[in-house]
């Protein structure tokens, strides 16, 4: 005769760490996650579940850890007392959002954004589930020139949680000169270009500074909180920088000439809060633009080509110049 598995106190050790990590990671956990959060096999933490699922409810009488398998892999959470609500639009719409956050895939944060698609789908009437249909393939994105950022999900973790409760940051950052440590202050997590910054406050420098997420070595919450300034806006670091990189105090006016067929393109983009574009006259038209420095709009530049014509100023003329001479010197090279 066989008899049921009694929990040991080793195992009830582990179902209250199974049940705080679920409740302070902010999103659901895939089995995997949890394998090697608590050091056990899939057959033991399924075994927990059930166990606490027997004993422990939330206040609807519902199983306290709720599993939704998506793409082949099985995810757990605790089940929320108040379920979510939403029409198919609104749901879709939320999908586009993950799939335009695909660089943060396997990270907390699209992590984060499936879970409460997941929530909304299950709360869909039955009678609106035949608008879902297919929508995996109604919404694409190529993921063109995308970033990974599944090795730095604990550190996006890590800053996620020090932007939310307002605590210093240890940071190991890794530059063009090198390895250093820094405590910071996070004001903004920013995405440009398929790539995350960290806008944070420096206390060694007394500024704002910006990291780059993928070269964060290594991230650690302190125990020391601090007040979000009132007077901080992350727009007005950008005002002049035609991406990220600023210099502070610098002034630079740009203008640039493109041909007719380039207006769609440049005109109906926003590339820096104080851009000003000019009617198209002679089969042609003007940008013109204050930066910081010269640094990503030399780059901009280059990207487009011959079709975009330098007026000033006399830096960025002599930046391509140079650039387009080494390009030349490279193919005559290969002759």
């Amino acid at each position: 005769m066989s008899t049921v598995r009694q929990p040991t106190y080793p195992a009830g050790l582990n179902m209250a760490k199974l049940i705080y990590i679920l409740a302070t990671q902010g999103c659901s956990l895939s089995l995997a996650d949890i394998q090697r959060l608590l050091s056990i096999s899939a057959r033991t933490a399924s075994r927990y579940r059930r166990a606490i699922n027997e004993y422990l409810t939330n206040r609807h009488g519902e199983p306290l850890i709720a599993v939704t398998r998506k793409g082949g892999v099985e995810r757990w959470r605790l089940n929320e007392t108040t379920p979510l609500e939403g029409t198919p639009y609104q749901l879709i719409s939320l999908y586009v959002g993950a799939i335009l956050m695909a660089s943060l895939d396997q990270t907390v944060v699209r992590d984060g954004l499936l879970d409460i698609f997941t929530a909304l789908e299950e709360a869909i009437p039955l009678a609106q589930r035949s608008l879902l249909k297919h929508y995996e393939k109604k919404f694409y994105a190529t993921g063109f020139g995308r970033r990974c950022y599944e090795a730095a999900d604990e550190q996006i973790d890590v800053i996620l949680r020090g932007l939310l409760n307002q605590y210093k940051l240890a940071l190991q950052y890794r530059s063009q000169k090198g390895e250093r440590q820094y405590v910071v202050r996070p004001y903004t997590l920013v995405l440009h270009r398929e790539t995350l910054y960290l806008n944070a406050y420096v206390e060694e420098y007394g500024e704002v500074r910006t990291f780059r997420v993928d070269n964060i070595l290594a991230a650690k919450l302190t125990k020391e909180s601090f007040d979000y300034p009132s007077d901080y806006a992350p727009e007005a670091l950008y005002e002049k920088s035609f991406g990220v990189f600023r210099a502070e105090g610098e002034q630079i006016t740009v203008v640039l000439e493109f041909p007719e067929y380039l207006y769609d393109y440049v005109a109906k983009r926003t590339w820096i809060a104080n851009q000003e574009i000019s009617p198209v006259q002679d089969g042609k038209f003007q940008m013109r633009a204050v930066v910081s420095n010269l640094f990503e709009i030399f780059h901009w530049v280059m990207g487009i080509g011959s079709d975009a014509r330098v007026l000033a100023p006399p830096e960025l003329k002599n930046m391509v110049r140079a650039e387009a001479e080494k390009i030349l010197a490279n193919l005559a090279a290969e002759d």
